[in-house]
């Protein structure tokens, strides 16, 4: 987690520096693709889904942050659209990876997907669309 760390340090420092929600965001990305290459093809052999357990988890405690974020904005502001277009684009790598190690089991990956409650981003800038109009 080095990366996050130096990336933290400058984003005090610099005026267009990316929302720490957004950092957090593609350093768990990172992590996830980290945990498909390396540790789940070992995991495996323990149990057939590793990889998609591990980005349900992933999934489940960034949305977790996600939500106090969400429940904290007021206005459309440009750090509220990049934490919630990263959490989005997090989302999408995140079920595209369970997706992909679940396509040999007996549900095709369903219930590992139902883990995975929406971030609903998009619908969070809608709604703060809607209150900005």
């Amino acid at each position: 987690m080095e990366k996050a760390d130096s990336s933290r340090r400058a984003s005090r420092n610099q005026p267009n520096a990316l929302p720490l929600l957004a950092i957090l965001a593609k350093d768990v990305g990172s992590l996830a693709i980290n945990e498909k290459l390396v540790f789940s093809p070992i995991l495996k052999r323990w149990h057939p889904l590793a990889a998609g357990l591990a980005v349900a988890t992933l999934h489940a405690c960034y949305g977790n942050e996600l939500k106090q974020f969400i429940s904290g904005i007021t206005e459309l502001s440009p750090d509220a659209v990049q934490v919630l277009r990263a959490a989005d684009q997090l989302e999408k790598d995140l079920v595209q990876i369970a997706v992909e190690d679940s396509v040999d089991s007996d549900d095709g990956g369903k219930a590992i997907i139902r883990e995975m409650p929406p971030y609903e981003a998009e619908g969070a800038i809608a709604n703060l669309v809607k209150i900005w109009i």
